[in-house]
Parts: structure tokens; C-alpha cells; sequence
């Protein structure tokens, strides 16, 4: 029997692990026709997000449903079924020395549909953007049951609505997802990463910034490291240029910096990691680019953080002894709870305050999901 799942505190009645994308729709149909409450999971890495849906009868797995439905390496697209995992995906596209840049806390679980419905994303965005600039196609099952196709197999394809995009950050409010189609890129042939003893306010931070020499793939600030560590990827040519250029820029403002050895780059992997997915509370926090540290993680002192400054995002986590009040009360709308204890599940609403778009997101929800039967509650507002 497949264990049950806590999905922000509620654990449905039952589990359906479909075998494939027919069997999928078959099932929300039959839940939707009965008027039962349901929700949709991958490899279950982000269940603590959002507030507690209204109680569940079913959760629909799509672990199952992790085959790869067409690729074409030429044309640099691929479509996967929702549940194959990131390091499947990944396994597949390095045979043609591709990738597909989407990072996720526990990547050995993650799934494809599981990082669109909760709009992953990590270190690599600073070049290569969202899900939203990555996505080309998707299918879903409607929470009626009915197979619903949006976007294609074309990175050029801009005809009709775009439901591709709305699915991205969706929560599994809207429908299921069941495959979706992407692009994907040539595997740099070169990755190098420095230690640059700076913050994101100093002056020698924006001059890198504002410097067009440098191109990095990936800018992210470490506090417990007590710098900014810059990647840049590419031929490998290109990347000792760049590196030779931040050495000059790095000397003419007296900042230190040092190439990172894989033992050091282990430990800026386990500390995004356990930002991402240790801590009974968990928060994303919007602040000012510029900003050294944000405004939420300083406020919580035994906070663990890892910032992306060109994103103007930080991830925090923080154990459940953390002073949280200052916090929780004067956060507004900036701060995302993606975890907290089960203690204060229900009285703390994990989104916030709902953003200005909201009414549209609400007509959204009635549109796909006129008896509010499909993940009922746990999104923005209680969608």
C-alpha cells in the first residue's frame, strides 16, 4: 500500500497512483463526478507549502508517470511525463550533452510537474530565468477529468492562451499537470565558481553587476561563508577571460577572492539544501537587490540563509525555538512560509496578504474549478 501523504498538515483519505496519463484522467474524472475533494503530488518535496487544505478524500501520485514522450535534441525540446524526477531528466539530456537548468532543493525527488506547480527555482535563474522562460508546452487534467493541451513542441509557438505559464506556480489548484515540454541547453563546457568577500550593498558588488565583461551563470550570497560566490559557465576560454577580469576589478578594489574547490562548493550545496529542506520553519522573503541580508532573516537571528541578490530573493530557515513573532507580524505580503510547525498550522496564513491580481486569480480557480473540489484552500486566499 503507498504510504499516506501530509499535504500542509492534512492527510486525504485515500492514495491513487495512476500507471499512466489515461488512468490519470480517469481518476479525477470519477473523484470530480462523486463531489470528493482531491489533490495532486509528485515526489512529495514541497508538501509543507501553503495553508492547510479543506480535508482531502484522495491525493493522485503521479510517480508513475515518468517517461519521456518525445525529444529532439536538434531542436533542443524535450517533453517528459510529470512524474519523472530532475536527476532522470537529467540523465537523459547529458547522453546529448544537454540540460535543462531548473534547481530544486531534494533533486533526487523532485519531480518535473511537482517544480511547475510550485515554480522552482535556485541559483541558475539569474541566467536563464523561470519555469515561465523555460516551459514550451503542457498538458493537464482539468479537475472535471478532461485532457486539456496548451503551447507545443516549438520554443516559437505563441498562439493562444498560455497555459503553460499559468500552470507554473499554480499548486495543483487548477488541474493536474501531466507532461510538459520544454527547452533545453548545451551543457557548458566549462564551470568555474569564486569566493568574492563582499555583500550585495558594497560597491564592488556593483561593479561587477554593472561590468558587461562578466556574465555569470549563478549569483548567490552566502552570510555563514561571509561572501557572494559568482559561477560562471561557458567555453572554457571564455570563463579564464572572465576570471581574469574579476581578478583585475576584484585588485582595484582591494576585495579578496578565492576559487572554490569541489570540497567548498559541497558546502555551498548542503547549505542551499538545508535552507531548502531542514527547519520546521522554512521562508522565502522578497527584498531589495542591494540589500546585504533581508530585512526577515535578520529579524530572526539562529536563521539560516542563502540569498539570490540579482533575484532579489532570500531563502531562510530557522528551527522551531527561533524567535518568529517580530517576524510573522509585520511581514505583509513579502514573506512566503514554505514550512512552519504543525503547532500554528491554521492561524498563520502561509501566503500572506493577498497580492492586487487576486480577484483574477480567484475568477481562474471558478473557471477551472467551478465546485472547489481540486486542492481546496491551500493557495492565496484560500483558492
Amino acid at each position: 500500500m503507498t504510504p499516506a501523504l501530509s499535504i500542509a498538515g492534512v492527510t486525504p483519505d485515500r492514495t491513487f497512483v495512476p500507471a499512466d496519463r489515461g488512468e490519470l484522467a480517469s481518476i479525477v474524472r470519477e473523484l470530480y463526478a462523486a463531489g470528493k475533494t482531491f489533490a495532486f503530488a509528485g515526489g512529495g518535496t514541497e508538501l509543507d507549502l501553503g495553508n492547510p487544505p479543506r480535508p482531502l478524500a484522495a491525493v493522485v501520485r503521479t510517480t508513475a508517470l515518468d517517461h519521456v514522450i518525445d525529444y529532439s535534441p536538434e531542436d533542443q525540446t524535450i517533453t517528459v511525463e510529470a512524474g519523472m524526477k530532475l536527476t532522470t531528466l537529467d540523465a537523459v539530456l547529458a547522453q546529448h550533452d544537454q540540460v535543462l537548468p531548473i534547481d530544486a532543493g531534494d533533486r533526487q525527488n523532485a519531480t518535473i510537474g511537482g517544480a511547475i506547480a510550485t515554480n522552482a527555482f535556485g541559483a541558475r535563474r539569474h541566467r536563464y530565468g523561470s519555469i515561465k522562460d523555460l516551459i514550451v508546452g503542457v498538458e493537464i487534467v482539468r479537475p472535471d477529468g478532461v485532457t486539456a493541451h496548451g503551447g507545443g513542441k516549438v520554443v516559437k509557438n505563441v498562439a493562444g492562451f498560455d497555459l503553460p505559464k499559468l500552470m507554473v506556480g499554480s499548486l495543483g489548484t487548477l488541474g493536474g499537470i501531466a507532461s510538459a515540454t520544454f527547452r533545453v541547453f548545451p551543457t557548458p563546457g566549462a564551470t568555474r565558481s569564486v569566493l568574492v568577500q563582499t555583500a550585495p550593498d558594497r560597491p564592488f558588488f556593483a561593479a561587477c553587476m554593472d561590468d558587461r565583461s562578466l556574465e555569470p551563470l549563478a549569483v548567490v550570497h552566502y552570510p555563514a561563508l561571509g561572501g557572494v560566490v559568482l559561477t560562471f559557465a561557458g567555453l572554457a576560454a571564455a570563463v579564464e577571460a572572465q576570471l581574469a577580469h574579476l581578478a583585475t576589478l576584484a585588485g582595484a578594489h582591494r576585495t579578496p577572492f578565492a576559487l572554490l574547490d569541489r570540497t567548498a562548493l559541497e558546502r555551498c550545496a548542503a547549505t542551499e539544501s538545508a535552507v531548502r529542506t531542514s527547519g520546521e520553519w522554512r521562508w522565502t522573503a522578497r527584498a531589495n537587490p542591494v540589500r546585504a541580508r533581508s530585512a526577515a532573516a535578520a529579524s530572526v537571528p539562529l536563521a539560516l540563509e542563502v540569498g539570490y541578490p540579482t533575484l532579489g530573493v532570500t531563502l531562510a530557515s530557522a528551527g522551531d525555538g527561533a524567535p518568529m513573532e517580530n517576524l510573522v507580524a509585520t511581514r505583509g505580503s513579502s514573506i512566503v512560509f514554505r514550512a512552519m510547525p504543525q503547532r500554528v498550522r491554521g492561524r498563520i496564513d502561509a501566503w500572506g496578504e493577498p497580492p492586487p491580481s487576486f480577484p483574477l486569480m480567484r475568477a481562474l480557480k471558478t473557471n477551472f474549478d467551478p465546485k472547489g473540489l481540486c486542492n481546496p484552500g491551500r493557495y492565496v486566499g484560500g483558492l
